[in-house]
């Protein structure tokens, strides 16, 4: 029979040894050349299947032993640069675990061997050995499949510079098999960007790109779910059931309106709160819920009346001039659109969505520029607006409306605050000018922080927006 060696840390063959072809099945034992750490053992097996003579019950417990070491303290921490220290230690163990489970996956998909005792797929094979939930079992069999196309993943992930959600969203593009083919052009660009940035804006790079790199199929799909669109409402009882589903040509403008309206209402609560001398989020007279519910009620109130706080334009859509192009041609000729993402620096380069980051199809974008009004914005190449076109005035209102054509969300780590304040990265007290590439959006929460001492600049790198704190250190995700 043959024999397999396998090393652990390579999920390919190391060679083969031949044996009788009456040998049961071979014993594994740790080879003698090979250090005997948890992630470093070496071992035979024949007829595909593993046993390793250091039992599991030990490397599990050596692993256990790491992790009581690193929270034996926690009652005594209050700190929350120790906690997060531990935090860390713990995310990157996370990240190891992971990558070394992605192995053993991509080794069992390679090999062909989940189809053992029946099973027909890699993630059913999986769910037969470990109770992981149907999304879960999906999830790593898609990542083990991308591990396979592109190794660099599971090394990033290994290493503790790629997070396993960023790593299984990148294995949902090798999955769509109408982009998979121009993935390796881009997917050393797109783990440099989810290394870098907050999760939120790496997903953003991620369907900006997706969208390009299939344009026709994004057109076409946009006009079925168009096409598809529904709205109703139904009294049940004592309840009555908003339903709605509508493309994000619709969409757009939608959400935009009800963020407005959204904010009006937290503005509202806030200044009764502020009044009545309290100062705590718990003070707030209405949950989140409670104000999402009663600024829909106002926009169908304001429609009633035929008003809105709204001032126009309401929308404001982003889209660099090749892809308006390539739009307006295929339009003219009725023809598909072509992939508008064929180089690494289109990630970067292009774009076709609202500024709170909404994808919009070409299409549709071309479409509703002939309808409604145009404005040039010229951008540097770190993004920051340079020229908003004719009427503006970079040292009044337009600023604040470059820094929003930029990025709309608060930018303290964690915050996803849509309507903001402009604030200075460099205080005006210190000389900082008012003008885009020296502003960030804050929400008003975050903005009263920075006057603690807290300070917000840009990555020269990365280009991501930090927030450092008053002594010097950054708030910076692992």
């Amino acid at each position: 029979m043959i024999v397999h060696m396998f090393v652990a840390d390579d999920i390919s063959p190391a060679h083969e040894v031949e044996t009788g072809t009456d040998s049961p099945v071979a014993d594994v034992v740790p080879s003698p050349t090979v250090s005997t750490s948890a992630r470093s053992y070496s071992w035979f097996t024949a007829s595909w299947r593993f046993e390793v003579a250091a039992t599991p019950a030990n490397a599990v417990g050596r692993v256990r032993d790491v992790l009581n070491h690193l929270t034996a303290d926690l009652a005594h921490l209050t700190r929350a640069s120790d906690l997060s220290a531990i935090l860390a230690q713990l995310e990157l163990i996370t990240r190891s675990v992971e990558a070394a489970t992605v192995k053993v996956l991509a080794r069992t998909e390679q090999a062909d061997a989940f189809r053992d005792d029946g099973h027909g797929t890699l993630t059913g094979w999986a769910r037969s050995i470990v109770k992981w939930s149907p999304s879960e079992a999906s999830a790593r069999s898609r990542t083990a499949s991308a591990a396979l196309a592109h190794p660099e993943l599971v090394r990033r992930l290994d290493a503790g510079t790629l997070g396993v959600a960023q790593v299984r969203r990148l294995a949902t593009l090798h999955a769509n098999r109408r982009v998979r083919d121009e993935l390796p052009i881009v997917v050393h660009t797109l783990a440099d960007i989810a290394g870098a940035l907050p999760y939120e804006d790496f997903n953003t790079a991620v369907l900006r790109w997706e969208q390009l790199a299939d344009a026709d199929g994004a057109h076409r799909h946009a006009d079925v779910v168009h096409d598809s669109r529904d709205a109703s409402v139904h009294p049940v009882g004592d309840t009555v059931y908003l339903d709605a589903h509508v493309g994000t040509a619709q969409g757009a403008l939608i959400h935009e309106v009800f963020e407005r309206y959204v904010e009006a209402e937290l503005r509202h609560d806030i200044e009764v709160r502020d009044a009545a001398g309290l100062t705590t989020v718990s003070d707030l007279r209405r949950t989140a819920a409670q104000r999402r519910a009663d600024a829909l009620h106002a926009i169908f109130c304001s429609a009633a009346v035929g008003s809105s706080p709204a001032p126009e334009p309401v929308v404001n859509i982003l889209i660099d001039a090749d892809t308006y192009e390539a739009a307006l041609v295929a339009m003219h000729n009725d023809e598909r659109l072509p992939s508008l993402a064929r180089r690494p620096d289109d990630i970067h380069r292009r774009r076709c969505e609202t500024t709170s980051g909404l994808m919009l199809d070409p299409i549709d974008v071309a479409t509703a520029s002939l309808l409604g009004h145009v404005r040039r914005v010229v951008v540097s190449a770190d993004g920051t607006v340079i020229d908003l076109g004719r009427k503006s005035r970079l040292f009044t209102g337009a600023a604040r409306e470059a820094v929003w054509l930029r990025r709309r969300r608060c930018v303290w780590p964690s915050c996803s605050r849509l309507h903001c304040e402009v604030d200075h990265r460099i205080p005006w007290s210190e000389g900082g000018r008012t003008s885009p590439d020296n502003g960030d959006p804050l929400c008003a929460k975050h903005n009263r922080w920075k006057t603690r001492g807290y300070r917000t600049h840009m990555n020269p790198r990365t280009k991501a927006i930090e927030v450092t704190r008053p002594d010097g250190s950054t708030i910076s995700p692992v």
